[in-house]
């Protein structure tokens, strides 16, 4: 799934490159994440459904509240019972929840737990 960063509002978006029950890879699109993850960055996300206090800090993918199908790849800096925080790292160029709001919980797909690409690159991400 492609879409228009621009038309979109996001300037950051994935795209789904698989289906697997317990892991999904993505292709890193936008500049939101610059310096941790860069355009055309490929990641391993292992998928979870609930925030949870071990993963405040880590950089998750969820679905945009406002635009159905559309994910993007943030920081998770906060959670409640019914929804969490997102930031980007780059938050000049970044539209994150200082913009959108609060997620709700149920739009969280998943913790991004590895860059395979571009080789030089490759490692756990936190």
């Amino acid at each position: 799934m492609q879409k228009n960063p621009e038309k979109s509002g996001f300037g950051f978006y994935l795209q789904l490159r698989n289906y697997n029950p317990l892991y999904f890879l993505a292709v890193v699109k936008g500049v939101s994440m610059v310096p941790t993850l860069a355009p055309g960055d490929k990641v391993l996300v292992r998928r979870l459904h609930t925030p949870s206090k071990r993963i405040v800090g880590r950089i998750v993918v969820a679905k945009d509240p406002r635009a159905g199908g559309v994910l993007v790849i943030k920081r998770l800096v906060g959670f409640d019972r019914n929804s969490f925080e997102l930031l980007g790292d780059n938050l000049g160029a970044s539209t994150d929840s200082r913009t959108i709001g609060r997620f709700p919980n149920n739009s969280l797909m998943g913790v991004v737990v590895y860059r395979y690409f571009p080789p030089s690159a490759a490692g756990r991400v936190w």
